[in-house]
């Protein structure tokens, strides 16, 4: 079809997400906000007049509308105009078929069905209200469907064949809303981007890459340092990150101003902006902004061979870390249950009788933590 040079309208939407203290909308989906992704598609389709926001949730949309999302869905190129074919003269939404790996990651801890509807609506949308949008159940469906999986070899964990599903899709539609689609959600944006974005070099301040360090298949923001026999593989990374001595950062996305410390290793983390990372091996798991991470602490799980369980459901995950709240400092050997929720603010140290402080009682005991010296273990 012909694109109109009109623009998609974006609307306010979503909470906080606990532990992270931001909304979905402030947060990292593979490097890049949900405004930066929805920037790209608009222009991957064409669409020369960009992206707007919608202040009046019920006032009618413009004549120019082309498509209504809010502000806190993850969209790129091939999804949206897999909406905009899809709609044809009416209005469609947005849907993603939950039996796949990318709806599974979506769907996990809500009570969707066979189809979760995303707030993303193309078409004839001119004139309508958003509130008139959000309840017409007679819009087109238009399913995003086609995701696979890759599979990652996590030994000895989980239950044979001791392996993890990462989404891995052509079409990407995201509507994370609890920090679990965070970490799922982030890491199949980071393959989408990493495929659809050739590895490449900042062009303000070239990255410093010490030579006996290794950089594969990454994307390396503004004024990345990365340090004498450091590793990169297969990650974004954020502007202004010094990767120190010795650490190994493997398929996760790390935001702009985060440092690690020497010997630190991550896998598959997803880290938002300003956070000091130290961790022999720290896997699957969330931060959010300016955490401090030292070198002992670990997320533990009771039971090997089962499915971790995060807020009383099946995260559906054989391997699983945790969630780090944002401003949290986590000391030398604290270990929490895998799937733990560190919640914002957090000081958390190996004993009760070892902590100086904390700055919220009352959310530091919602968090489910366990306190275990090394005898205990």
């Amino acid at each position: 079809m012909t694109l109109p040079k009109s623009p998609i309208y974006r609307f306010r939407g979503g909470d906080v997400v606990a532990p992270l203290d931001d909304r979905v909308a402030e947060l990292l989906f593979g490097g890049m906000s949900p405004a930066d992704w929805l920037a790209h598609a608009a222009f991957e389709v064409g669409y020369s007049l960009g992206v707007r926001d919608v202040d009046d949730r019920d006032a009618a949309l413009p004549a120019d509308a082309i498509a209504v999302i809010r502000d806190d869905v993850i969209v790129n190129g091939a999804a949206l105009m897999s909406v905009i074919d899809a709609a044809g003269t009416g209005v469609a939404r947005a849907a993603l078929r939950t039996q796949t790996a990318l709806g599974q990651a979506s769907a996990r801890l809500t009570d969707a069905g066979d189809f979760l509807d995303v707030p993303l609506w193309a078409g004839a949308v001119a004139g309508r209200t958003l509130a008139e949008l959000e309840h017409d159940h007679s819009v087109t469906r238009a399913v995003i469907g086609d995701a696979g999986a890759v599979s990652v070899d996590v030994r000895p964990y989980g239950r044979a064949p001791h392996a993890l599903a990462i989404a891995d899709v052509e079409r990407l539609l995201l509507w994370p809303r609890h920090w679990l689609h965070v970490l799922d959600g982030g890491l199949a944006a980071l393959r989408e981007r990493l495929r659809s974005e050739r590895p490449r070099h900042a062009k303000r301040t070239r990255p410093k890459v010490h030579p006996t360090a290794r950089v594969i298949g990454s994307v390396l923001g503004d004024g990345v340092v990365v340090e004498a026999h450091a590793s990169v593989i297969d990650s974004v990374i954020g502007d202004d990150v010094i990767v120190a001595d010795h650490s190994v950062v493997h398929t996760s996305a790390i935001g702009a101003g985060c440092r690690t410390l020497v010997d630190t290793h991550l896998r598959r983390v997803i880290a938002m902006g300003g956070s000091t990372l130290s961790n022999l091996d720290m896997q699957d798991a969330v931060f959010g902004r300016d955490v401090f991470l030292t070198t002992g602490v670990a997320f533990f799980q009771e039971g090997l061979g089962t499915d971790v369980v995060v807020d009383g459901r099946d995260s559906g995950r054989a391997v699983l870390g945790g969630a780090i709240g944002r401003g949290a400092v986590l000391g030398s050997r604290a270990l929490m249950v895998a799937g733990t929720a560190i919640p914002a603010g957090a000081l958390v140290v190996a004993r009760p009788g070892e902590a100086v402080g904390k700055l919220d009682d009352k959310a530091l005991a919602k968090a489910n933590i366990r306190l275990a010296s090394r005898a205990d273990v």
